[in-house]
């Protein structure tokens, strides 16, 4: 770990500036407490064989004290704060720390889209952009709505998925809804089907729009499948930070 430690001091020395025409702030203590805890993270993922020794690491640093470090494990997955970064891992970051939370989604989509850390800003203080609303949300297609509840029915009724209490609902806004529920079998169905890599290409084609919806899901899906399966019924519910998700439902 003797590169992270090394570079240590330069990153404390080159914290990004406020935003263009913000009046000029104090800029907040270095997180000396957080960094080492957090490099004692590192470690344990160099122990375990997560990553190799020497590996490139990013730290992001919020006014608040907390701090985002992200790294490519030898895998090619993203590792955070010493952890794979899994859509559970990812929620529980927005949520421990919200001043980070676009910087975690951003790793987050670079991970899908198997970007690594292609396009990250530089090691520091994250300026906080102004507040902006979310997009207006698209209003439910209700017959696509009626399709996928009816799919899901089936499953209800064969026993694979309980009442749909939780669902994630995520309309399109040129028509279309993509229906996500957890199954009592560890299973993840979107739409009345289990989200195979071929149903989930298929539903790709009829709802491009919410691709990445859909490749978030997937890999959802994969982490769930990594355990034994148990009862998702309410494993969707609050897991969608998207302003046009609907849940529960």
């Amino acid at each position: 770990m003797g590169r992270i430690k090394k570079k240590r001091a330069e990153r404390d020395a080159r914290r990004q500036p406020g935003l263009p025409g913000s009046q000029p702030q104090a800029a907040p203590p270095f997180p000396q407490a957080e960094v080492e805890r957090v490099m004692r993270l590192w470690d344990q993922a160099i122990d375990t064989g997560l990553m190799a020794s020497g590996t490139d690491v990013k730290y992001h640093f919020a006014p608040d004290g907390k701090v985002l470090s992200v790294a490519v494990g030898r895998s090619g997955q993203l590792l955070a704060n010493g952890e794979r970064l899994t859509p559970s891992v990812a929620e529980q970051l927005r949520e421990d720390m919200p001043l980070l939370a676009g910087m975690v989604t951003f790793y987050e989509n670079n991970q899908l889209a198997g970007r690594g850390l292609d396009g990250a800003p530089q090691d520091g203080v994250m300026p906080l952009p102004p507040p902006a609303g979310p997009d207006p949300m698209p209003a439910v297609e209700e017959e696509a709505l009626a399709e996928a509840q009816a799919a899901t029915a089936v499953l209800v009724r064969q026993g694979q998925v309980a009442e749909p209490v939780g669902a994630m609902v995520i309309p399109a806004s040129r028509g279309g809804v993509v229906f996500a529920v957890g199954g009592l079998d560890g299973e993840l169905y979107v739409n009345g089907r289990a989200l195979t890599r071929q149903w989930a290409g298929a539903l790709r084609s009829e709802v491009p729009e919410l691709a990445s919806d859909i490749d978030r899901l997937q890999a959802m899906r994969a982490e769930w499948l990594d355990a034994p399966p148990q009862d998702r019924t309410l494993a969707l519910a609050g897991s969608c930070t998207d302003p046009n998700c609907h849940t529960p439902h």
